[in-house]
């Protein structure tokens, strides 16, 4: 079917040289778009399986609709197979077949798409699945595996952007049998984890057990961050956005209401779940934006977003969660480098808030990512072991 809502399929294993699939991949490559490959799924577990899954089909639903660019499906499963649905109902989930590694690639390959946009949010999909594509050549919108590894490990990427001169809480690092110097209040993170998993405020009152806040955290990973807990002032997500000219752009920022009974943010706060606890939609209230920010308050956020996003050596976007104690001052608590441009992700509402619409936001980075592949391969460098684009 021609028009906007056209979906372009990669090859099968039973029939990568198929006179189907050559057809449904010359219709697509001929009708002079753009192929965008959205990338989800999960190789490690359900849970992220299920936050991937939610917010692609998210902006896939969404940005079909627009008929810029032709829209396809690259999912990958905890068995390390892949396959490519047409969309993502289950119908279409379920008839799609699974293929291995190297025939995947060799499927993309073939589909040779534009760009590509990472909503894989495990830890291989935020950096080797995000390698491989660098690896083929075909542009990633967003920040590449390098940075996004700095960034998922909070312990290291704290460590990065307080050299850059931006204030993050007392911490200490853990490993198996350490138990923290620190006096309580403090939280216990998980240094690899997200969506608040493993973490604990360990206040050390009404029988809290610091035994089994530490296994908690020693669940997800072998290394916790032990970070000194900063009083309830407020809470804020900030998010920066790279211009043309390479300038960065504070977006409107989004905060998050907390209370005494409940003054740090947990994964129920975040994640609506079934009764197997994957995520099936997220969580609606408790926020606003955008945020009433003063002048003052304003000025400290954009010299903590700049520079974390310089330090960290983002690229197209970043978003930070920070703490603002009672008299003011914001501290970072971590980076939170990635977006699914679906209608309620972050920097689509934050980009509203200033009235940029959902579709000039993923657009925009989206043509730029192509641009950037395109200037690489005009002007090959002749030294530096980093490319440039």
């Amino acid at each position: 079917a021609a028009g906007p809502r056209r979906f372009c399929f990669a090859a099968q294993h039973s029939a990568m040289g198929s006179s189907q699939t050559k057809a449904t991949l010359s219709a697509a490559q001929q009708s002079g778009k753009p192929i965008v490959l959205h990338l989800c799924g999960s190789r490690v577990s359900e849970y992220y399986e299920g936050v991937s899954a939610y917010y692609a089909s998210q902006c896939f639903e969404t940005v079909v609709t627009h008929g810029t660019y032709e829209h396809c499906i690259a999912m990958v499963h905890m068995d390390g197979t892949w396959s490519f649905p047409k969309d993502f109902s289950d119908d279409a989930k379920a008839a799609s077949e699974r293929l291995s590694l190297p025939d995947a690639m060799q499927a993309i390959k073939d589909l040779a798409p534009s760009v590509v946009v990472p909503h894989m949010f495990c830890l291989p999909g935020m950096t080797t699945y995000r390698a491989l594509f660098d690896a083929m050549k075909i542009p990633l919108v967003g920040n590449d595996a390098g940075v996004m590894a700095l960034s998922t490990n909070k312990a290291q990427s704290r460590a990065v952007v307080a050299a850059a001169g931006v204030k993050v809480p007392e911490a200490e690092i853990l490993n198996k049998g350490d138990r923290p110097k620190m006096q309580p209040p403090f939280v216990l993170k998980p240094c690899n984890e997200d969506n608040s998993m493993g973490i604990t405020l360990y206040t050390g009152k009404d029988g809290q057990s610091l035994d089994e806040a530490l296994e908690t955290a020693f669940s997800f990973d072998s290394e916790v961050l032990c970070e000194r807990y900063i009083a309830l002032g407020r809470e804020v997500r900030c998010s920066v956005l790279e211009r043309e000219d390479g300038s960065l752009e504070l977006l409107p920022c989004l905060e998050y209401f907390l209370s005494e009974e409940n003054p740090i943010r947990a994964s129920k706060d975040k994640l609506v779940t079934d009764s197997r606890g994957v995520p099936v939609t997220v969580t609606t209230g408790g926020r606003k934006c955008p945020a009433d920010i003063d002048d003052t308050l304003r000025e400290k956020l954009e010299h903590l977003a700049t520079r974390s996003h310089r330090a960290l050596g983002c690229r197209d976007y970043s978003l930070y969660d920070v703490r603002i104690d009672p008299q003011g001052e914001p501290y970072f608590l971590e980076a939170c480098l990635y977006c699914s441009f679906a209608p309620k992700s972050v920097i689509v509402g934050m980009s509203a808030g200033k009235g940029t619409e959902q579709r000039e936001v993923f657009e925009t980075l989206v043509n730029r990512a192509i641009a950037r592949q395109k200037r690489a391969a005009e002007a090959p460098q002749l030294l530096g072991m980093k490319a440039s684009a």
